[in-house]
Parts: structure tokens; C-alpha cells; sequence
């Protein structure tokens, strides 16, 4: 428990709101180059953001394809 903590804490301290914030327009516009546009932002900014957010969580959250992106469904094993 005292790990799971630690992680938490350690998680809490490094993680942005702007980074979740481009993290939800991403997912609504389905791709990183419309949620630039609508952040008033470059892609590679977006890009960046989501990778950070992603490294932060040691966990992929967007599926990538031809057609844009995805939320991917995280789900926890017992």
C-alpha cells in the first residue's frame, strides 16, 4: 500500500492540468491536429503534452491511426 502511495504522490506532483485539458480535446476532436486549431496551439505542442501525460502515467492513453485517435479503454486486471 505504502508503494501505491508513493506512486500516487509522485504521479500528483507531476502532473499538469493544461496537460489534461489538451488531453480532452484531443479526445473530442478525435485527432491532434483539430485540437491544435481549437487550443490555439501548434500540433507538435499537443503532441508533446500527450507524451508527457503518457510517460507521467507510465500508460498509453490514445489509440493512433490513419483516421486520428481514440481514448484507449484502460482496464485493470485483479
Amino acid at each position: 500500500m505504502g508503494r501505491m502511495m508513493d506512486r500516487i504522490e509522485q504521479i500528483s506532483r507531476r502532473l499538469k492540468l493544461r496537460q489534461l485539458s489538451v488531453l480532452a480535446a484531443v479526445v473530442q476532436c478525435g485527432s491532434m491536429a483539430k485540437a491544435a486549431e481549437r487550443l490555439a496551439i501548434t500540433q507538435p505542442v499537443v503532441s508533446k503534452a500527450i507524451a508527457d501525460l503518457e510517460n507521467t502515467l507510465g500508460v498509453r492513453l490514445l489509440d493512433r491511426g490513419p483516421k486520428g485517435v481514440e481514448a484507449r479503454l484502460l482496464v485493470r486486471r485483479r
